[in-house]
């Protein structure tokens, strides 16, 4: 109770205090509830990871897991990013992404969209060099970003120019690829449309050096990492990050260096931490600037189905797998060390982000902790 009798500077000064103690108290409340929920979701991701998923950890030596849910973001290390010395991988540990990277290409795109440099309907030939243009192929952007252009996976000779194991890109150049695209005669299947291609993007990638005039690493940074603040994003690491980037092992658990590209940047090039990877998909949830959240938004939309599995589409870029009341939206990535995944639900505003030093796949992990989050799909946004 307040002393009708104190002076108005003393009524408002304890007025104050009580307002601070009250705010201390619901903050250390809060800070309590966040630690026993982060102790509840490392307990029930344990049980996940060796029972459900079934994870080797003589087969993947390390990985950190990011997790979204509602306001809050959890991240856990599991087993070492080395097998010679325990060095436990952090949210700061950078790992290669592989096919991630498309998602990154997809949403660069968005923006030159929106900048009115290349256009959705247009031929892809229309942004190339005239010399490497493909006369007997109609690929429209569209159809380049949703891998329904009726483009191979990977060009027919590749291995030939592989002169280290476990590094494909290293030698195969740019001209190369070039050469293998306007000789290729596109096959499209119009009942199932859906092709998975990582000529596409590494074909997009050139578009964009080509109207931009500059690197295709040069424009990602400055277009989409450098807003973002996605700053242990890139293709090419600083020397500082380099000591960050965990050592790989190929599926036979033997050590890989890491990949090299003389082409395919924009197709599977790039490398990231858990912590970057959360806040870009902070930014796709449309969680966090709504600038560039509204520009992706389309980008989760269902558009063709895949036939990999019922209910599984295509969008821009990203992989939707329609649910009854929700969309799971996701991308995974492999390279001959490492392994990725991305993955959220928007209407339940929850998202999961695994890295791992292993060519054994964890794509089966991330979509147990997407459905775990949601109650075995059951959650709905309240």
């Amino acid at each position: 109770m307040v002393d009708i009798n104190l002076p108005i500077t003393m009524i408002r000064l304890h007025t104050s205090i009580v307002t601070i103690t009250l705010s201390l108290i619901f903050l250390l409340s809060y800070d309590v509830l966040i630690a026993q929920n982060s102790d509840r979701i490392e307990k029930d991701l344990k049980k996940i990871i060796y029972y459900d998923a079934d994870i080797d950890f003589e087969k993947v030596p390390g990985l950190v897991i990011g997790i979204i849910q509602g306001d809050s973001t959890y991240t856990y290390s599991f087993g070492s990013l080395s097998k010679a010395e325990n060095l436990i991988p952090t949210q700061n540990s950078i790992f290669e992404l592989g096919g991630i990277t498309k998602v990154f290409t997809a949403s660069l795109v968005e923006i030159l969209v929106d900048e009115g440099l290349m256009e959705y309907d247009a031929n892809l030939n229309d942004y190339l060099p005239a010399p490497i243009r493909n006369n007997k192929s109609n690929m429209s952007l569209y159809e380049a970003i949703t891998h329904t252009a009726g483009m191979p996976r990977l060009p027919h000779g590749i291995g030939k120019r592989e002169r280290e194991a476990n590094n494909p890109y290293a030698y195969y150049a740019k001209s190369d690829l070039h050469d293998f695209y306007k000789n290729y005669y596109p096959v499209i299947d119009e009942e199932s449309r859906y092709q998975y291609s990582h000529v596409s993007y590494a074909l997009i990638e050139t578009a964009i050096e080509n109207i931009t005039n500059q690197k295709f690493e040069d424009v990602l940074r400055e277009k989409l990492l450098e807003p973002l603040q996605l700053n242990d994003t890139n293709i090419d690491l600083t020397e500082a990050q380099e000591t960050r980037l965990s050592p790989g092992y190929n599926i036979l658990g033997n050590p890989t260096k890491p990949w090299r590209f003389s082409s395919f940047k924009g197709s599977v090039g790039m490398k990231s931490s858990v912590q970057d990877l959360l806040q870009f998909v902070h930014v796709q949830m449309g969680d966090s600037n709504p600038a560039y959240a509204t520009l992706f938004d389309d980008m989760h939309n269902p558009l063709y189905e895949t036939e990999v599995a019922k209910g599984n589409y295509i969008g821009k870029s990203w992989h939707v797998i329609k649910k009854k009341n929700h969309n799971v939206v996701l991308h995974a990535g492999s390279t001959s060390g490492h392994q990725a995944f991305v993955g959220f639900v928007k209407e339940t505003n929850t998202g999961v982000v695994i890295l791992s030093n292993s060519e054994n796949s964890t794509n089966s992990l991330g979509y147990l902790i997407l459905r775990y989050l949601n109650h075995n799909w059951k959650k709905v946004k309240s």
